[in-house]
């Protein structure tokens, strides 16, 4: 098509890929709501390239655009034109035949191919702060698709990314929560031996005895709020507490000074697994407010963490034998710890203590 007599333009940037022409253009904010007209999700599956919008998903990347409002990021959303679309380049040079107008024609219709949750975030963002108007994003058009293009195109956007493991996200985060469990670790040669920035799971030869993303977790639980105001203050009195339990933790000591390995360490304890970390960030909040809370984890030495002591820990932090992490278990893990230590239970731990004898005491 040669002309187009009503649409919608952009400056654009021309590229290649498999023998296909694609546009690159920077899209104010404020455009998306007018470029992006037809919710395809409300189609059969079969109708449509895309996924069912997730609702829930949406405020959580809008408060990120409006609480990160200096910081925030977003890659490139990605849709196609079904329909007349023509580039207009700036002239004959070699770069020139690359740059230029991309018009899209009013009868047109553009669907996201990948980016609809962004598309929606920001969409909602816009409402609650006009300022994110003049503010862009990069979409990259995909020129002449018909539905069966765009499903593919989808499927092979989808085919090979991996969602980044938690602990690296913790490890670049800025977070107050994540700059306090960074702090510790940075500044502490035994947690920077024994956590992993990256990983959230450690295979069976790892060298590393913990997940940044367990330790982040169990910090957490130290304290009531962490701020950008609070969080240096606190990695004092924390670094004091991890110190302290890694001090009367003999296999983490043992893992330290490479007499056990960690997977060793893994296979046989329970208290270098996540949920007992997390157990332990709970003993640690009622702890610290006692000012003999270093004499109570002199205590943790009497524990007996071997996976063997079924009598402690099945139906707390392991389940027929093996481990199990859920926020249910690290609070029935964290009152058989205080019980052994001689920390007073609250009337809903005592509660929670007796309901679980009982059970146990069924089987």
């Amino acid at each position: 098509m040669n002309s187009i007599s009503s649409g919608t333009s952009f400056p654009a940037i021309r590229g290649v890929q498999a023998g296909s022409e694609y546009y690159i253009v920077m899209c104010p904010l404020k455009r998306l709501r007018k470029v992006f007209t037809f919710d395809e999700s409300s189609l059969p599956v079969e109708a449509r390239a895309q996924r069912t919008l997730n609702t829930e998903r949406i405020p959580q990347i809008t408060n990120y655009i409006l609480s990160q409002r200096e910081e925030y990021a977003f890659s490139a959303i990605t849709a196609c034109i079904e329909g007349a679309s023509i580039f207009t380049a700036i002239g004959t040079g070699a770069h020139e035949t690359n740059i230029g107008t991309l018009t899209i024609d009013a009868d047109a219709e553009v669907y996201i191919t990948d980016g609809q949750h962004r598309n929606a975030a920001i969409a909602e963002a816009l409402k609650q702060d006009p300022t994110l108007a003049e503010e862009s994003i990069s979409v990259v058009f995909f020129a002449d698709k018909t539905l069966e293009d765009r499903q593919k195109i989808f499927k092979d956007l989808n085919l090979y990314p991996k969602k980044a493991d938690r602990s690296l996200g913790i490890t670049y985060d800025n977070s107050p929560c994540a700059l306090l469990s960074k702090e510790l670790i940075y500044n502490n040669p035994v947690l920077q031996k024994l956590i992993d920035l990256e990983k959230n799971s450690l295979s069976p030869r790892s060298k590393k005895l913990l997940t940044h993303s367990a330790f982040n977790r169990a910090t957490r639980e130290l304290f009531d709020k962490v701020t950008a105001d609070n969080y240096l203050e606190l990695s004092v009195i924390a670094t004091q507490y991890w110190q302290t339990v890694y001090e009367n933790m003999t296999e983490w000591q043992f893992v330290y000074e490479d007499k056990l390995s960690a997977g060793d360490a893994r296979k046989h304890s329970v208290n270098v697994h996540s949920v007992t970390l997390q157990a332990l960030g709970i003993v640690g909040r009622q702890l610290l407010k006692t000012p003999k809370w270093k004499q109570y984890l002199k205590k943790l030495k009497q524990i007996n963490w071997d996976r063997s002591n079924k009598a402690d820990w099945e139906g707390r932090c392991m389940i027929n034998g093996e481990m199990s992490n859920n926020s249910s278990r690290a609070k029935a893990t964290a009152t058989r710890i205080k019980t052994i230590i001689g920390l007073e239970l609250s009337p809903k731990e005592q509660q929670d203590e007796t309901k679980l004898t009982g059970i146990r005491h069924e089987q």
